[in-house]
């Protein structure tokens, strides 16, 4: 069943108790760095959702302000240039997030999400995260530290591949 509350429309959400969130986390690369303590904590602010393949799971330019973090699956990033053709950027797998740069600046999404295989993910909204840091602050800003650190790289390769690009066409 679709639930209207979803921070993402045409998913259906997931009942599980906070442990079983804690756990699906647990089971992924990203919950590194993070006590079991914590990871119980952050996902008393998660949710989790099912996406089968083919579900837009965002579009490019939607004003919707979420993270989330692959537990099964894939999902195609996808951007569209100005000719409206499609490229996928990016494929991402299990313990992989996104949705990160809206949650952080609250600007429209610079891409589009697509599962390209049935999906398991759990989703932390802005809402969400100002709420986990009224209760925990430290918690709070250590996730948002991972948060900035992962789009710094992510930056950072894609400064690299530019460099690269514009040397082969000199």
């Amino acid at each position: 069943m679709i639930m209207k509350e979803n921070p993402i429309k045409d998913v259906e959400q997931i009942k599980c108790s906070s442990e079983s969130l804690a756990e699906m986390l647990e089971s992924t690369h990203w919950a590194n760095g993070f006590s079991w303590n914590q990871l119980m904590t952050m996902s008393g602010y998660m949710k989790a959702y099912r996406a089968i393949k083919g579900t837009v799971i965002f579009n490019e330019g939607e004003l919707e302000s979420s993270l989330g973090i692959i537990v099964e699956g894939r999902i195609d990033i996808i951007k569209t240039d100005d000719q409206k053709t499609q490229s996928v950027i990016a494929t991402l797998v299990a313990g992989n997030t996104f949705g990160e740069m809206s949650l952080v600046d609250a600007e429209p999404r610079s891409a589009q999400a697509v599962a390209s295989i049935d999906v398991v993910m759990l989703i932390m909204t802005k809402d969400a995260l100002f709420d986990l840091e009224k209760v925990t602050p430290s918690l709070a800003f250590k996730l948002l530290w991972k948060i900035s650190t992962m789009i710094s790289r992510r930056l950072r390769r894609t400064s690299g591949q530019l460099v690269d690009y514009l040397s082969e066409n000199d």
